[in-house]
C-alpha cells in the first residue's frame, strides 16, 4: 500500500472510532461527557456565623468543629485546639468522640434489621437474652429505643467511673444491671438509660452475625463512604483526633471506648455527619416508612422537656422540638472531654453539626443559635 492509501485508511479508522457505540446502540457517554463537580455555595451571612463563633473561642467559651448548611450552602470550620501539647488546631475533618449520638446509628441498624426481616421493634427483648430477668418480659425493643423499659441506667451506677478503665464485652456490661430492679414498670414514662442501647447493640450482633463495629461498617459507613467514623479506639492518634478537655483543658482520665459501647462509643467528623444527615433525609438506607417512625416523638417529654423547652417528645434516639424556625430533630452527645449536637430542620432544609472537645461548650445553645441566624429569627 503506498503512503497515500495508508494515510486514508488511518484517517477511516479515526472518523469510524469517533462513532462507535457502546454494546448498546447507544453513543458512549463515559468517554466525551465531562466529569461533573459541585462546589457548594457559601452562606450568606458566613461572615455573621464566623464572628459569632470566633468569639466564643477567644473567650474560651468553646474549641471544636461546625457545620451549618441551607439548601445546599454550606459553612464549615474548625476553631481553637484539637490537642494543646501538640499544636494542632481543629479544622473540618478533625475527628471527635460523639457520645450519645452513637444512639441514631444504633437504631437505624435495628432498623435496617427490621426492614430484613430478622426482628421486629415489638419484639419481647426476652427472645434475644438468655436467661431474661423476669422483670423484663414485658419489654419490647421499642421500649428500649424510647427509653421507656424502666431498665436502670449503669452510666449512673456509683461504681461506673472506678470500672471505666478495664475492657469489657456487651454480654459483661449487661451483667451489670440484668439483675437490678427496674426503676418503673415497662411504658410507664420516658427516662433516659444507655443501658437499653447496650442491649439494643447486643441484639444487633445476635442477629446480623458480626460485631457491633463490623456491622455499622458494612451497612451504614462504607455505602455513605463515611470515611472519618467508625467505632473510636481507646487511644485516639494525633493529628486527626481530637484530644477531649475538661473545662480549664484538663485531660480526663483514661477510659476504655468499650464500656460505651452502641450507647456512645463512636467518633466522627461535622463533615461525615452532614452525610448521614442527608442521607436520613433522601431515606437512602432504609424507607420512608421507617424514617418516619424514628422521627416521630413516641413519647412526651417531662414537663419541662427532654432537652429543650419545646421538646414535643422522643423517638428513636432523635429528641423532636417545635421551636421557632420549625421542627427540630436533634440529638446531644456527651463522653468526657466531648460534647456534640446533630440537628436539623426539615421543613427548612437546614442541617446543624457540633462537635467540641472541650467540656462547657454549650452545643446545644451553638446549635440553635446558629439555625437562627440562617433562618433569621
Amino acid at each position: 500500500m503506498g503512503r497515500r492509501g495508508l494515510l486514508i485508511l488511518l484517517l477511516l479508522i479515526l472518523v469510524l472510532s469517533g462513532c462507535s457505540t457502546s454494546s448498546t446502540g447507544k453513543t458512549s457517554a463515559a468517554a466525551t461527557a465531562p466529569v461533573a463537580t459541585s462546589t457548594p455555595k457559601p452562606l450568606p451571612n458566613a461572615t455573621q456565623i464566623d464572628a459569632y463563633l470566633s468569639h466564643l473561642a477567644a473567650t474560651g467559651a468553646w474549641t471544636g468543629s461546625v457545620l451549618v448548611a441551607h439548601d445546599g450552602s454550606i459553612f464549615s470550620k474548625g476553631y481553637g485546639p484539637a490537642d494543646r501539647d501538640a499544636h494542632i488546631m481543629n479544622t473540618v475533618q478533625t475527628m471527635f468522640r460523639i457520645g450519645s449520638v452513637t444512639k441514631q446509628f444504633t437504631a437505624l441498624a435495628i432498623l435496617i434489621l427490621q426492614e430484613r426481616g430478622k426482628l421486629h421493634v415489638q419484639d419481647k427483648l426476652c427472645m434475644y437474652i438468655a436467661n431474661c430477668p423476669q422483670d423484663w418480659r414485658p419489654i419490647t425493643l421499642y421500649d428500649l429505643l424510647i427509653h421507656t423499659s424502666g431498665i436502670p441506667n449503669y452510666t449512673d451506677f456509683t461504681d461506673f467511673v472506678a470500672t471505666w478503665n478495664q475492657p469489657t464485652t456487651p454480654a459483661q456490661l449487661i451483667a451489670r444491671f440484668k439483675n437490678r430492679p427496674l426503676d418503673f414498670s415497662p411504658g410507664a414514662k420516658w427516662s433516659y438509660s444507655n443501658s437499653g442501647y447496650i442491649l439494643l447493640g447486643y441484639i444487633v450482633e445476635r442477629v446480623s452475625g458480626e460485631s457491633y463495629a463490623t456491622f455499622l461498617q458494612k451497612n451504614i459507613f462504607t455505602p455513605l463512604k463515611m470515611e472519618h467514623t467508625g467505632y473510636d479506639d481507646s487511644h485516639p492518634h494525633l493529628p486527626t483526633h481530637a484530644t477531649g478537655y475538661y473545662a480549664g483543658y484538663v485531660k480526663p482520665e483514661f477510659y476504655d471506648m468499650s464500656v460505651f459501647y452502641a450507647a456512645g462509643a463512636l467518633y466522627s467528623d461535622v463533615e461525615d455527619l452532614y452525610t448521614w444527615d442527608q442521607a436520613l433525609a433522601q431515606h437512602r438506607l432504609v424507607s420512608q416508612l421507617s424514617l418516619n417512625a424514628m422521627f416521630a416523638p413516641h413519647i412526651p417529654c417531662p414537663p419541662h422537656g427532654c432537652a429543650l423547652s419545646t421538646d414535643l417528645g422522643y423517638g428513636y434516639a432523635w429528641f423532636v422540638a417545635k421551636q421557632p424556625e420549625g421542627r427540630l430533630i436533634y440529638h446531644l452527645g456527651r463522653i468526657d472531654g466531648y460534647l456534640s449536637y446533630n440537628g436539623f430542620y426539615p421543613a427548612s432544609n437546614v442541617d446543624v453539626v457540633v462537635l467540641s472537645n472541650l467540656e462547657g461548650t454549650n452545643v446545644l445553645k451553638i446549635g440553635t443559635t446558629l439555625a437562627g441566624m440562617v433562618l433569621d429569627k
